[in-house]
């Protein structure tokens, strides 16, 4: 029986034997070897598949060793710095000393409308990234030679630096700046020139986005640009317009019912500018009260010039409200004397501790109070969405009582002489009254005591009798 042939093929090993009639079957391969190479088949495609890999990062390795050691092409630049014909060591220092030059000659300059503001780089601690802007330059790089066969060994290659900074720096930088340019939307609103009544629409405020400005400062600081950073102020994307929640419900008002002017002083004052500003555009809902003290700071009316100041406001506002019908008095004092700005019974005082002026509206209609200072008067104005009843107010004087005469004795007149040192005022009843075309409504009456005259004579004109 001739011998059997060997054959070797991969992991496995055949047995061929040449006859199969003496035993041994024809073309059989002997499976107790091939069992045993099945066998060890798995563990060997894994341990291949193993080497693969740590060959490959062996390679990786070995690549990023290696391009620190080699120089880069002639023409290569980070914005206009220009690191071409250097390794990695040499081109990091390049951009190690530029870092040094930006902390302190770094600025970037912001230019918004008219304004224009500066960031010191130094402020927001922002610098060139060396290790990540050279990484992927050389990593880009890796494949230089088929790249220089189509573009060309000389050609320009410009990278844009990977730029870091402090963004909580930047920010805090951002809204100091900027923060300025925040306003509140102006609703519409009335005001009085020469006593026409006029219309003035909102104002719409401005919100930043400050997430917007700040990426495009970042973008800015990012690629080094030494020009100044144009930011328009109609630019949509940052400056947002903003209404306010009133813009809709802003009642048309169409008519002026009723005014009042009261004398003020020779010359305009802050405190008269302030008054008449904080009277002014007061709105009053049907069945609500005209509160002054919710309009002027009566607390501290000190000193004396403010509170006659105070007294004439409230006068004003008083005599522009009541000819309105329907407007009624709840809590108004008269003076005690007749005052010089205003007739007896249509004044209104602030006195005492709870010293104020309050109306009730219950005219039905919604009332807005205006203020203009004009001719050295403050002017009073009560405007309506529509021309509801209003008309005068009157004082009628009735029931007077002589002032009683004080006689006082002084030296330096002689007997007979007299002189009169104050003018006495008679005492009177006021009666208020509103009149509306034909109708005329008593409001209230007003007491004021008689003044008494003083007199000094040479002598006491009462008789002395002997005993």
């Amino acid at each position: 029986m001739p011998d059997p042939v060997f054959f070797k093929s991969g992991i496995y090993t055949r047995v061929f034997h040449p006859g199969g009639s003496q035993g041994y079957p024809g073309r059989r391969f002997s499976y107790g070897v091939v069992q045993m190479q099945k066998q060890i088949k798995i563990p060997a495609l894994i341990l291949f598949i193993l080497l693969q890999a740590l060959v490959g990062s062996c390679l990786g390795i070995f690549a990023l060793s290696g391009y620190r050691t080699e120089s880069l092409p002639e023409s290569v630049y980070v914005g206009d710095i220009s690191i071409g014909g250097m390794n990695y060591e040499e081109a990091g220092a390049k951009l190690s000393e530029y870092n040094d030059f930006l902390r302190t000659n770094g600025r970037l300059q912001i230019e918004v409308g008219e304004d224009s503001y500066t960031i010191s780089y130094d402020d927001i601690d922002a610098e060139i990234n060396v290790e990540a802007t050279l990484d992927k330059i050389f990593h880009d790089l890796s494949g230089y030679a088929l790249s220089a066969l189509v573009a060309g060994a000389d050609s320009r290659r410009e990278y844009e630096p990977v730029v870091v900074f402090n963004e909580g720096k930047l920010s805090a930088q951002t809204e100091k700046i900027f923060g300025r340019y925040n306003h509140d939307p102006v609703p519409a609103s009335y005001r009085v020139e020469n006593g026409k009544l006029v219309y003035i629409p909102e104002t719409p405020g401005i919100k930043l986005d400050y997430r917007a400005l700040e990426k495009r400062i970042s973008d800015h600081i990012g690629s080094l640009d030494e020009n100044a950073l144009v930011i328009p102020q109609d630019d949509p994307e940052i400056f947002a317009s903003v209404s306010s929640d009133v813009s809709d419900k802003v009642l048309d008002f169409r008519y002026i019912l009723s005014s009042s002017r009261i004398p003020l002083g020779e010359t305009v004052t802050e405190e008269e500018k302030e008054i008449a500003e904080a009277l002014n555009g007061n709105i009053v809902k049907p069945g609500e009260k005209i509160k002054l003290s919710e309009m002027l700071d009566l607390k501290n009316p000190a000193p004396e010039g403010r509170k006659d100041l105070l007294n004439r406001a409230a006068t004003a506002v008083y005599q522009a409200f009541l000819p309105i019908k329907g407007i009624i008095s709840v809590n108004r004092r008269q003076s005690e004397t007749i005052l010089p700005y205003a007739e007896p019974g249509l004044e209104a005082v602030i006195e005492g501790e709870y010293g104020d002026l309050v109306l009730e509206n219950s005219s039905g209609e919604t009332l807005m109070l205006l203020c203009e200072i004009r001719d050295r008067m403050l002017c009073c104005y009560v405007a309506a969405p529509d021309d509801i009843p209003s008309g005068i107010i009157a004082s009628v004087r009735r029931d007077f009582v002589e002032p009683p005469v004080i006689y006082t004795v002084t030296g330096d007149l002689k007997k007979g002489e007299s002189r009169v040192v104050s003018e006495g005022q008679a005492g009177f009843t006021v009666e208020v009254v509103r009149i509306i075309g034909n109708e005329r409504v008593t409001l209230y009456t007003d007491r004021y005591d008689p003044v008494s005259c003083v007199v000094e004579v040479g002598e006491s004109p009462l008789q002395t009798g002997s005993k």
